[in-house]
């Protein structure tokens, strides 16, 4: 089965719709989208790396057969492969003009934990990287898996033609987004809590600081109810709070700096 890009027209429809997009909730679906109409995506993370500092992860997307594939396998990256990958480390340390597409195969892994964590759990088979430099480097990904054909030359001359305004649209995007009532965010600054919360806990807190009923978590995360009612417990055991209002508490805690966080390096 061949994942094929979109005609032209869509491919324009699609950047409209991510530049309009910046700063908005909708951003990492439209950004899915955009790398989908150029490149037959199925998932797709960015990150962010300062010089000195940990990766961070800026967003992840799609709905592999394991739905909370694309944010754990991320997180698990940032925070136990990134350093191996040394294509990527090495490129985002050099400075470049212009972003740089790189292509990589689930095959391509010596590391069986990384290739189990990142790749094979849900499938994956390759992914396409853009690299590219400004105030931070900043890194997207789009994966493809073992049920499509792998990419194609054509696929990586129209990411490398549209990197640009990609990584233009993630720059501008992760500056204008509030960080602290991002997602993504709030689950890594949970994590860098030195409170030892494993990632779906991390999440079922960020869900509850964002406003979510644990029934709409379930049905998000097709969890049962019961399970995030066990994690949240765990949770909130691990944070040492009583409630959501307590939960809340420590939410503007972090947003007002008092509890420094920052993703730990591991």
């Amino acid at each position: 089965m061949t994942a094929t890009p979109a005609s032209e027209q869509a491919i324009a429809g699609a950047l409209a719709e991510l530049v309009g997009a910046i700063g908005g909730t909708a951003f990492p679906g439209r950004f899915l989208s955009a790398m989908r109409a150029l490149a037959g995506v199925e998932l797709c993370s960015a990150f962010r790396c300062d010089r000195g500092q940990p990766i961070e992860l800026l967003f992840a997307e799609g709905t592999p057969p394991t739905p909370d594939f694309p944010m754990r396998a991320s997180l698990d990256y940032a925070r136990n492969y990134w350093r191996s990958d040394h294509e990527i480390s090495r490129l985002a340390r050099s400075a470049r003009a212009r972003p740089v597409v790189v292509r990589k195969r689930a095959s391509d892994i010596a590391d069986p934990a990384w290739r189990a964590a990142c790749y094979d759990r849900a499938g994956v088979a390759e992914r396409l990287s853009i690299v590219g430099s400004g105030t931070s480097t900043l890194i997207a990904n789009g994966y493809r898996t073992a049920a499509h054909a792998p990419f194609a030359t054509d696929d990586i001359v129209r990411l490398e033609t549209y990197a640009a305004l990609l990584m233009a649209a993630v720059e501008r995007h992760q500056r204008v987004a509030t960080s602290m009532f991002d997602e993504t965010a709030l689950v890594q600054s949970l994590m860098g809590l030195d409170f030892g919360l494993s990632i779906r806990e991390a999440e079922i807190s960020a869900a509850m600081i964002l406003g979510e009923t644990q029934d709409e978590i379930a049905a998000r995360t097709r969890l049962s109810h019961g399970s995030v009612v066990t994690y949240r417990r765990r949770a909130y055991g691990k944070l040492g709070v009583a409630n959501r209002r307590d939960l809340l508490r420590l939410h503007r805690r972090l947003v007002g700096g008092e509890i420094p966080s920052s993703l730990a390096a591991t």
